[in-house]
């Protein structure tokens, strides 16, 4: 922000508030509006649901949308879910107005400052990488093209069908994969294919197991390459074979973890597949960077993917609980303002307080909130002002600062030495084998396995790896390991500091007491290959027994530290 447009804010800042009749826009809708920010949420809420008071996830994503808000889809799943934790609801996958309002803000917060999260435009491309081999540097026998057509294959045919008519239509060159039969020998063809293209297309079509194409693709999204991603959702079943629903647990896991990572990189996902050939022909033809692509493209886009959208619900719902010593769900309009007092820290008077104690007095209303009309009163607080000019000048100069170049606050997660991925089920290679040798060496780690786990712990594990120097992967025999394979594949495109230990399965394994066929065996370990192909290229250590593994790990720390000093010496 320039001097000069501080002062005209300043200025503007200084001049008497345009009156808003608090009272009457409190008196509308259930007690939901208490001045101008409320007033504009609940008429874009009103706009999507449909006189329901209610927000569904689709709805909930339109809404935001109308707002400039942009979330991904694990931030709309833990919205979706906390809501329903704080206010107690057994079912119903919505939000209500005030829910809305809490996250809207919590949004649009971030959005407004200038962010210390990562954004795309500051990622390394794949061929400016220390260690990786430039992609205008291979030697092929394969000619230059820009779209690598991944993803699902056999007995898919959107390749003919759909992409290559469409893509010559761009007059857009491409290299298509799929082959009658395939083998291991087709990996390093396939690698020179995707190391020379400008753009990779991958679709994972809801056909196919298409394990291989979450691991590639997951990888890709970690290089920082320019991905254009397709899901179509889950197969019912496979070549004939019906899927059981502890397997699609399984898969579906899979897609989230990789629909997380890849927005992660603020990079939209798609649905169909000719709304995704159009927007790549945007990008090569007209040079948009894929984050750019927005809903006019179709795109559904994503912005600041890292804000954590569910802990400031969490603490208003625990502040409210504070104050409903009796449990009715309701808290009076007195207590109502020292809550919010205690929750945003400002020593206040809301303007309108004493107009609504007289209009409850004149009317004969209640004066009680309950907590969705406490999250909308705290809402319109937190962005209440005085008129005060000193205090609005204040405000500004905070403001000013904030959005000053500085450097990237250090995460206040505590640092572990190491990270504890892979296979979960019922496996126990952490407390048999991994933490006693890692306790034994006086090294930290971060243990993810829980006994009841689910998709709202994702953000929690992401921050675990951000925060770890070593990351251990175990892909074991007794897991289809769908989700682990697709985050070590992430890892390794990211260039962190991996050991892994990869198990094929066997013919006639059993997991959750459940035989694998002959074809799920050989997709799984096909992913297997493909990440373990992936490992190798970049030089991760590969093992196939645990104790090794970690003792392999074990020594390379003591290696580390000790060169560490060394230099410290010098």
């Amino acid at each position: 922000m320039s001097v000069r447009k501080f002062f005209q804010q300043l200025r503007q800042s200084s001049r008497p508030d345009e009156a808003t009749d608090v009272v009457l826009n409190w008196n509308r809708g259930a007690n939901q509006v208490f001045g101008p920010v409320t007033r504009y949420y609940l008429d874009v809420f009103e706009k999507y649901d449909g006189g329901s008071r209610q927000l569904d996830k689709e709805k909930l994503i339109k809404a935001l949308n109308q707002l400039d808000l942009y979330p991904t889809k694990s931030q709309v799943y833990n919205m979706i879910k906390s809501a329903s934790e704080c206010s107690r609801r057994e079912t119903g996958d919505y939000v209500t107005f005030g829910e809305f309002c809490v996250f809207a803000s919590i949004l649009k917060e971030n959005y407004n400052q200038v962010s210390a999260y990562y954004h795309p435009k500051d990622c390394i491309h794949l061929e400016s990488r220390p260690g990786s081999p430039s992609r205008r540097a291979i030697c092929s026998v394969i000619s230059n093209f820009e779209v690598f057509l991944g993803g699902s294959c056999n007995p898919t045919t959107w390749r003919q069908d759909i992409a290559i008519p469409l893509l010559k239509q761009y007059s857009l060159t491409y290299y298509n994969p799929q082959v009658e039969e395939w083998g291991p020998d087709l990996i390093e063809i396939e690698d020179q294919a995707k190391q020379i293209a400008q753009l990779l297309m991958f679709v994972i079509d809801n056909t196919t197991r298409s394990v291989a194409s979450l691991v590639e693709a997951a990888y890709f999204a970690g290089s920082s390459r320019p991905l254009v991603l397709i899901i179509k959702g889950l197969p019912s079943e496979v070549d004939g074979e019906k899927l059981t629903e502890k397997e699609l647990e399984d898969l579906d896991r899979g897609h989230a973890y990789l629909c997380d990572l890849v927005e992660r990189q603020w990079t939209p996902i798609f649905e169909n597949l000719e709304t995704a050939l159009h927007c790549t022909a945007k990008v090569l033809n007209q040079q948009v960077p894929i984050w750019d692509l927005d809903l006019n493209d179709g795109a559904q886009p994503v912005k600041h993917p890292h804000v954590r959208v569910d802990s400031q619900i969490i603490n208003i719902k625990e502040t409210f609980r504070e104050y409903d010593t009796e449990n009715t769900g309701k808290i009076p309009l007195s207590d109502a303002l020292l809550a919010i007092r205690s929750i945003t820290g400002k020593e206040l008077s809301f303007p309108a307080y004493n107009k609504i104690v007289q209009s409850c007095a004149e009317s004969g209303e209640r004066n009680s909130f309950d907590f969705n009309e406490f999250c909308c009163l705290v809402t319109e607080y937190k962005h209440y002002e005085p008129s005060n000019w000193l205090t609005k000048l204040l405000k500004n100069v905070q403001t000013w600062l904030y959005q000053m170049p500085r450097t990237v606050e250090e995460s206040v997660e505590p640092k572990r030495d190491v990270f504890l991925g892979g296979s979960c089920n019922k496996s126990q290679w952490r407390e048999d084998i991994a933490i006693p040798i890692l306790r034994k060496n006086g090294l930290s780690y971060f243990n993810p396995q829980l006994q009841h786990w689910n998709l709202r712990y994702m953000p929690l594990e992401v921050q675990a790896k951000e925060n770890a120097q070593y990351l251990l992967f175990v892909i074991s025999d007794e897991s289809r390991a769908a989700a682990s394979m697709v985050e070590v594949s992430h890892y390794i495109g990211k260039r962190r500091i991996v050991y892994l230990c990869a198990q094929n399965l066997k013919d006639g394994v059993e997991i959750y007491g459940e035989k694998l066929t002959p074809r799920a065996v050989k997709d799984y370990n096909r992913g297997r290959c493909y990440l373990t192909d992936l490992a190798s290229r970049q030089g991760v250590p590969i093992f196939e027994d645990i104790k090794e593994t970690v003792e392999a790990l074990v020594e390379r720390i003591k290696e580390d530290r000790k060169n560490e000093r060394r230099q410290e010496e010098d």
